[in-house]
């Protein structure tokens, strides 16, 4: 990760935005039909049944909770960014 430049982030965010883009497809009509499934991290676990609607929620949800934890982290470090610095608001 320390070599990464920011076109590798752009690539990586556009096969992220691709895979997105698949699975809406793949479940169009089904959102809200549960799936049932072992975690593949979790082997010999209980069955997990989630709708498509649930998990891509609980993915919204998880990247704004990583979104918050950077922001303070960079505060935590000095670093302060705003969408309004140019106008000097921080």
């Amino acid at each position: 990760m320390n070599n990464m430049k920011v076109d590798d982030f752009q690539r990586y965010f556009k096969q992220v935005d691709e895979y997105v883009e698949r699975v809406l497809e793949q479940f169009r009509n089904k959102f809200d039909e549960p799936i049932e499934k072992e975690p593949s991290w979790k082997a010999g676990s209980e069955f997990i049944r989630k709708s498509p609607h649930q998990l891509l929620f609980h993915s919204i949800t998880h990247e704004s909770h990583h979104k918050g934890q950077i922001a303070t982290m960079t505060r935590l470090l000095g670093q302060y960014f705003s969408r309004y610095r140019h106008i000097g608001v921080v």
